[in-house]
């Protein structure tokens, strides 16, 4: 009866384990998309802000709102490199995936930086980092890879490849723990879409603001 409960209490600890680290990744990968949520539904308040206590930051950003989002982005993203740092790197033993799912992933990731750079060239880093809520003048782009049908590009880019990167390195110490291995760019996934059909939505963010008393509805 001993032995027969250890494999129990093995399973047990490792579901545990497993569940505190989701919840915890959950949360801080959270962290950057609420905060482009802020920045896209109330730049005039962001403005305030980066008047008022964070100033050094506008200093330091030449006094342009934009370039102030992207250096806070920058400074918010170790959350994002540290999960997926630790993840792949202190709680797993690195291995490369077998040749077909290693090309995959490097497909994935090759497809998901196509996607930014291009974003990128198309329209700007003031473009990327909401240059056009802050006051910034920007051309309407309509080029590629805004017309291939992809709503949010860029977001898809970084969803692409972090979902390449974990295929990319599931090794042989990946094998019976497909769900251990995946959790975070299921976490990610569901993030990016989140920013993409709520966060940074104008409609249903603007109807879930409203709803929750952070917005008032506009006077007809």
């Amino acid at each position: 009866q001993v032995l027969a409960r250890v494999p129990s209490t093995a399973s047990a600890k490792a579901a545990s384990e497993l569940a505190m680290f989701a919840v915890a990744a959950f949360l801080l990968l959270g962290i950057e998309r609420f905060l482009y949520g802020y920045i896209y539904h109330f730049p005039e308040s962001f403005k305030t802000v980066c008047d008022g206590p964070l100033k050094s930051l506008l200093v330091f950003s030449e006094g342009k709102y934009w370039m102030a989002a992207k250096n806070l982005g920058v400074l918010i993203k170790v959350f994002q490199f540290g999960v997926i740092g630790y993840d792949l790197l202190l709680c797993r033993s690195f291995g490369l995936a077998s040749g077909p799912l290693l090309l995959l992933g490097l497909a994935l990731v090759g497809a998901g930086q196509v996607l930014n750079v291009a974003v990128f060239n198309a329209i700007g880093a003031a473009g990327v980092y909401y240059g056009g809520q802050l006051g910034v003048k920007l051309d309407w782009c309509e080029g590629f890879p805004y017309n291939i049908g992809i709503s949010d590009p860029q977001y898809w880019g970084v969803v692409l490849c972090v979902w390449g990167m974990y295929v990319s390195l599931c090794g042989a110490g990946a094998e019976g723990q497909v769900l251990r291995h995946f959790v975070v760019p299921v976490l990610e996934t569901f993030w990016y879409v989140c920013s993409m059909k709520l966060l940074e939505d104008t409609k249903n963010g603007t109807a879930a603001l409203q709803a929750l008393g952070f917005k008032l509805p506009k006077k007809r």
